[in-house]
């Protein structure tokens, strides 16, 4: 085990350690008076601490990726290639998107428009040909070993 991945190993069991605190604290930390529905008092900063572990996991992500064509700048165009493919997957999914109003019953808010309800049918299109390829690559790998 390297230095690195020792540390690596203490900020992991830190980060779980606090996601298990502000759990804790979201299940158990009572409910908010008089509410309409059941609502947690800690769910802001439980969404928060969510928020924070997406961005910085975001952050890392891209990072390692400029080290990664800085060290090693053959693979750039495989790089640039997947994001010209999420790109195009990201315009399907946007073609997709109907942003037709929908008759809501009681609902007088303002993102029942156009262009809100489009962002969100790109949003679940492009969660659903990405998870249609993730299943369609975990069926070609395990049949294509049955035939080696």
């Amino acid at each position: 085990m390297t230095k690195l991945s020792k540390y690596l190993n203490i900020v992991l069991y830190i980060l779980l350690a606090v996601t298990l605190v502000f759990a804790g604290l979201f299940f158990f930390g009572g409910e908010v008076e008089n509410a309409a529905f059941t609502t947690p008092i800690y769910t802001e900063s439980f969404l928060n601490w969510g928020k924070m572990l997406l961005a910085g996991a975001a952050v890392i992500s891209i990072l390692f990726e400029i080290f990664n064509l800085i060290v090693h700048p053959q693979s750039a165009v495989r790089s640039l290639i997947s994001i010209a493919l999420l790109g195009v997957i990201v315009l399907v999914a946007y073609s997709m998107g109907d942003g037709t109003p929908l008759q809501l019953v009681g609902y007088k808010g303002s993102d029942n428009v156009p262009s809100m309800l489009v962002l969100g049918d790109t949003f679940l299109y492009t969660t659903y040909i990405l998870l249609g390829g993730v299943l369609l690559t975990i069926l070609y790998t395990e049949v294509s070993r049955i035939f080696r």
